[in-house]
């Protein structure tokens, strides 16, 4: 997974764990952003597992979901 930084235009290359470890806070954050925003949307309410939902379009649901310096670039 290759992350660019907005401003520095520095780009990192970081396998999937290490993707999560050193952005989990980020993580945390868009996935309760994405819940909120899902939760309010009624054709989701069956969805028992909001989560799934995000992790299957993680690029976008990161990028778009939380203000950071940091973005996916490519999977």
């Amino acid at each position: 997974m290759i992350l660019k930084n907005k401003r520095t235009k520095e780009r990192i290359q970081l396998s999937y764990t290490e993707f999560q470890s050193r952005f989990a806070k980020e993580i945390k954050m868009a996935l309760e952003s994405f819940i909120q925003t899902d939760n309010n949307k009624p054709y989701f309410k069956y969805n028992k597992n909001p989560e799934s939902n995000f992790y299957f379009d993680l690029q976008w649901n990161f990028n778009h979901f939380r203000n950071s310096d940091w973005y996916i670039e490519q999977l």
